[in-house]
């Protein structure tokens, strides 16, 4: 086998086959609660907004990406304050605020974030994003352990993380839970170039550092390390745990030092995968840019096994 098939081959299983550090459940078999254990998953943070014509025409493209990568990635579309978007939560803008610590050129839509990586600004540039995944993928080493509960009843979905082990507290980082909503309809009095909702919609947000106060935004804190939504309108929906570092920490170091120590997911939603669907176009690019990342990570891995040596 050549070595450019060994490559789609392997792309082919690395695209197919997902870590078992997430889970996503159809809302036909969701039972009211679900743990999971893990931590490896690679954090994709998408800015969006309702009203531009390029997100729209790639949000279900990125739904069908997200579920063919399967556990692997854990997506997210922050849609700002202050504009013409339809939904702009508070959460969503806190995100973006604290993206743009590091990363000031943040303001395209879309733009696109791997792992607290390098902006990728518009459709041209996801053979970049689905590299960075790759890279991420194949350069982590260490994570943090986590075990995640989603919890739901008639009116709230409460997500409880474990508190760290002594051996991982940091009192610079923090936990974070993400509240994800998908199938988030758009209001016809906005201006709306695609399908009548968007998926992957940050709506709430709790964050609970190692050594300090607290807070939520657009949830509530019911306990240390335990946050709760309102499920009211929220069929389909995810939730996010990241351990990363503190937004007073991001000041003093590089993008390279600084990302997620630790992400999982729990998805209650619909496969967007349907049998005999077609493929989207986003798909073929990934895979042939994958045969070039994949030469890229073994050449690096050679290299630093010579200097090791």
């Amino acid at each position: 086998m050549g070595a450019v098939h060994k490559a789609i081959f392997l792309c082919s299983i690395l695209l197919c086959l997902p870590h078992a550090h997430a889970v996503q459940i159809e809302p036909s078999d969701w039972n009211g609660s679900y743990v999971v254990y893990g931590g490896h998953s690679i954090l994709v943070e998408e800015y969006t907004t309702t009203d531009c014509p390029q997100c729209a025409e790639i949000d279900p493209d990125l739904g069908i990406v997200a579920e063919e990568h399967g556990t692997r990635i854990a997506m997210v579309s922050y849609h700002p304050a202050g504009g013409a978007d339809a939904f702009a939560p508070e959460a969503a803008q806190h995100r973006i605020e604290r993206l743009k610590i590091q990363h000031t050129s943040l303001g395209a839509t879309p733009s696109f974030i791997v792992h607290n990586g390098e902006v990728r600004e518009s459709v041209a540039e996801w053979p970049d994003v689905q590299g960075d995944i790759l890279r991420a993928e194949s350069n982590q080493r260490q994570y943090t352990n986590l075990t995640m509960t989603a919890q739901t009843n008639d009116t709230h979905l409460t997500v409880t993380v474990m508190p760290p082990h002594a051996s991982e507290f940091d009192n610079t980082t923090q936990y974070t839970i993400l509240f994800v909503q998908h199938k988030k309809m758009v209001d016809e009095a906005f201006e709306n170039p695609g399908e009548k909702h968007r998926d992957r919609v940050l709506v709430g947000l709790a964050e609970f550092p190692m050594e300090g106060q607290h807070f939520a935004i657009g949830a509530t804190v019911e306990a240390p390390f335990v946050a709760s939504y309102p499920t009211q309108g929220m069929d389909e929906w995810s939730a996010i745990v990241v351990h990363e570092y503190i937004e007073e920490e991001l000041v003093n170091r590089s993008i390279i030092n600084s990302q997620p120590l630790g992400v999982v997911e729990i998805s209650m939603k619909s496969s967007v995968v349907e049998e005999g669907a077609e493929v989207p176009i986003l798909l073929p690019i990934m895979v042939f840019l994958a045969v070039g990342v994949l030469s890229v990570a073994t050449i690096q891995t050679k290299e630093k096994v010579r200097e090791e040596e």
